[in-house]
């Protein structure tokens, strides 16, 4: 009886933005079908995050066949930055970087294959040369990649670390709304319920989900307004604050509505759009990138009136997840039914960069940190180590208040 042999697996290293733009089609079939993914892995969003980020960044992408087909993608891109006066190269994931903030990244794996392709391309990026430190964040820590380069790491005793990078919540959701309403407390119900009926009776009201490609731009105005309306006059990071950025985003949005991924919300009082969210359709989970109000109709409170009609029409559609990606709100929280993580790994070969890189971005900022948390008991403890006499004296306490004082 004769073994069957198994196909190797072919690397081949894509450095071009023309051949990156090649892959579109056979992309978007080997997503199809990957059980491990997400929107931020698609073919439109990585590409358009190369057009806008990649300049003075090195491609990196690595493609996976068998038998000459597509078994796994994996965009990387190298870059260089000055540590301590010393250049530092790190190889990292497409999507990372600049201004932009997406979560869910890693390779896409050919259903069935996931382990023996993350394998294959977790050693062919340890061949890539030229590199200090491979900074990989914001994965799936279900993606069979997370595991298979980290024991590539351990194999070639290479130094490297793992954690957690964001904490996301996330909102399942029933049938029907009316399950939704039940499952709350009766508190958040009448809010709920109460907010929308103050509203509508006040405001001829309108709930938009944005269907005209015509007018598609002037809804991403809207929304980049209000956005910076609402976040402009106060001390909170704002998006949409560069050109990079807004130019970013207004061709993913275009891209994705193309494709039935766009999902733009808004909340129209009087004829007036007041309020609107960005998010993203993808497979059974809509997910909340970015959002936008007008403050002078705050009262109204246009954000939770328009998250609840964006949560009935989730459920109409069939969706099985609202997805608040990263970020940390009160009002996230309190509509959350779960929460999940992303991870993170960090490679270090034995180099100069390397070294400077894990002394002024890891071991500085913790030494700096324990030293924060520890300082008022060391404080105390050299109070109680310098004789009274030598201590500052202190002023004769107040009387007690009298009635009449207070």
């Amino acid at each position: 009886m004769t073994s069957k042999s198994v196909p190797a697996i072919q690397i081949r290293l894509i450095e071009s933005d023309a051949e990156f733009a090649q892959l579109a089609t056979a992309w978007e079939q080997l997503q199809r079908d990957a059980v491990v993914t997400s929107v931020f892995e698609t073919f439109d969003w990585q590409h358009l995050w190369w057009r806008n980020y990649g300049k003075g960044r090195s491609l990196k992408l690595l493609v996976a066949s068998v038998d000459g087909a597509l078994a796994g993608i994996l965009p990387l891109y190298a870059e260089t930055v000055p540590i301590a006066g010393a250049p530092v190269h790190q190889l990292r994931f497409v999507g990372t970087g600049g201004d932009t903030s997406p979560d869910d990244l890693g390779p896409v794996l050919a259903k069935g294959r996931e382990a023996e392709v993350a394998q294959a391309l977790a050693d062919e990026v340890l061949r890539i040369p030229d590199w200090d430190v491979m900074l990989l964040d914001d994965m799936q820590p279900e993606n069979a990649f997370v595991a298979a380069m980290s024991e590539k790491a351990a194999a070639a005793r290479l130094a490297h670390r793992a954690g957690r990078s964001e904490r996301i919540t996330f909102l399942s959701l029933p049938a029907t709304f009316d399950g939704w309403l039940k499952s709350l407390s009766g508190d958040r119900r009448y809010r709920v319920r109460n907010i929308r009926k103050k509203v509508n009776a006040a405001h001829p009201t309108r709930f938009i989900v944005w269907q005209d490609a015509a007018t598609l731009d002037e809804g991403i105005a809207t929304l980049i307004r209000l956005h910076i309306k609402r976040w402009g006059g106060t001390t909170e990071h704002r998006s949409f604050a560069s050109p990079a950025y807004i130019d970013f985003h207004t061709a993913v949005m275009q891209a994705c509505f193309k494709q039935d991924r766009l999902r733009l919300y808004g909340l129209e009082l009087s004829g007036t759009i007041v309020a609107m969210f960005y998010f993203y359709k993808f497979r059974d989970r809509v997910y909340l990138m970015q959002s936008g109000y007008d403050p002078e109709h705050s009262r109204s409170k246009p954000g939770l009136v328009l998250l609840g009609y964006i949560v009935e029409h989730a459920i109409g559609e069939g969706h099985a997840v609202l997805d608040f990606l990263r970020g940390d709100h009160q009002y996230k929280d309190e509509l959350a039914t779960g929460e999940r993580e992303t991870v993170y790994l960090r490679v270090f070969r034995p180099t100069l960069g390397a070294h400077l890189y894990r002394t002024r971005r890891i071991y500085l900022p913790a030494l700096k940190a324990r030293v924060l948390r520890e300082l008022p008991a060391l404080k105390a403890r050299l109070r109680e180590l310098v004789p009274a006499r030598f201590r500052p004296s202190q002023p004769e306490p107040s009387p007690p208040a009298s009635p009449d004082d207070r």
